[in-house]
Parts: structure tokens; sequence; C-alpha cells
């Protein structure tokens, strides 16, 4: 995902890639994957992607917020 400015969602969990949803605001994906999460109906794990396709955040369930990635692991 690389054209369109657009920042993505991508779920999935251990099994099935559980879809994309893509906007034009960060904050607005940020709060609807989390609201999303919340549910205790939701299942796998949540991927904030940049529009370069680079992976931002990941959902952590156990503090209940976004987590940035790190630019370089070491």
């Amino acid at each position: 995902m690389s054209d369109g400015g657009l920042f993505a969602i991508h779920g999935e969990d251990a099994v099935y890639h559980l879809g994309v949803i893509y906007s034009t605001s960060e904050a607005t994906l940020r709060m609807f994957g989390a609201a999303y999460m919340r549910d205790p109906r939701s299942i796998g794990s949540l991927a904030l992607i940049d529009p370069k396709g680079q992976i931002v955040a990941t959902f952590d369930i156990w503090t209940d917020d976004w987590k940035v990635v790190a630019d370089d692991v070491a």
C-alpha cells in the first residue's frame, strides 16, 4: 500500500486474514481499532500500517493501548 496517502489497519488471527480498513486519518483508525479490540467477541490482532506500507503500531490487549513499533530493532 504505497499510494493515496492512506493508513490501514490489518487484522489477523492465527489462521485467517480478518481484513483491512483504510483511512486518511491515523487517529480515526486508532480509535476504531481500539474499540474493536475492546469488544469481548473480537479475535486476532491489529497492526496499524502507514501510507508507505510500514507497521507503525500494534494493539496490545494486555495494556489496552497501541504500542509503537521501533524503527530500528537491535
